[in-house]
């Protein structure tokens, strides 16, 4: 259902950033050169701007081949590396600390790791089985690890809610939750309500970024278009 909405909300935008591209690269190698022409042509000192523009302008056109080859270079470097044990763990670690993506991705992670052990403790699997289950489907080495921490812990005669409170990864309102379901006998309950809250929480932040991620493409755009649109005027 997430997948489908960001699917779904990502089209419209992916077609402008699409459009927009061929636009701005139309501009670049096409139009910019024929009229900055005419400026090189005085031999008069231009704006800074227009300067910045016209070397643009050039690169693309003389040293695109350059930029493709790094742009190649680089997504097969940060595959191989994100792909590797420590990378992989790096990486995840990273996205956490994200600028509100890594607060939603924690969400998406928590609604899961709720959901999927409220559902397995309900049709009685044991708790250790269920964490061990569970913890693959957070799809976070660090929070995997947590998890695996946790279930040990537990193993050894711990309660849940402890060490998943001290990695200091898991929202409080988780693991107070998970504390008084495991005092009252009702941790099941409990965690269907955190994963419901959850759930909702994720879906009212994807629909504002979402709905913001449109108009703040339009206005990048338009900036874009106004400092080449200055650049030739400003002359």
């Amino acid at each position: 259902k997430l997948k489908n909405k960001l699917s779904s909300a990502m089209m419209y935008p992916v077609l402008m950033v699409g459009i927009g591209g061929l636009i701005l690269t139309g501009l670049f190698v096409y139009v910019i050169p024929q009229i900055t022409q005419i400026f090189e042509d005085t031999g008069q000192e231009l704006p800074v701007l227009t300067r910045i523009i016209i070397a643009i302008s050039h690169g693309m056109r003389d040293y695109w081949w350059l930029a493709m080859l790094l742009f190649g270079g680089t997504v097969y470097g940060f595959r191989r590396w994100k792909n590797s044990p420590k990378g992989s763990v790096a990486w995840d670690r990273r996205k956490l600390g994200f600028p509100v993506f890594g607060s939603l991705l924690l969400m998406i992670a928590v609604s899961r790791f709720t959901k999927t052990l409220a559902t397995l403790l309900r049709s009685g699997v044991p708790l250790l089985t269920a964490l061990e289950i569970t913890k693959n489907v957070l799809e976070n080495h660090v929070l995997t690890a947590i998890v695996e921490e946790a279930r040990v812990s537990v193993k050894e005669g711990s309660n849940l809610a402890e060490p998943l409170k001290r990695s200091g990864r898991f929202p409080p309102l988780v693991t107070t939750m998970m504390a008084i379901g495991e005092r009252s006998g009702a941790l099941e309950e409990m965690l269907g309500v955190v994963s419901d809250a959850y759930e909702t929480q994720v879906d009212n932040r994807i629909s504002t970024l979402t709905g913001l991620l449109e108009p703040l493409m339009i206005l990048g755009m338009g900036i874009v278009i106004a400092l080449i649109v200055f650049a030739v005027l400003m002359p």
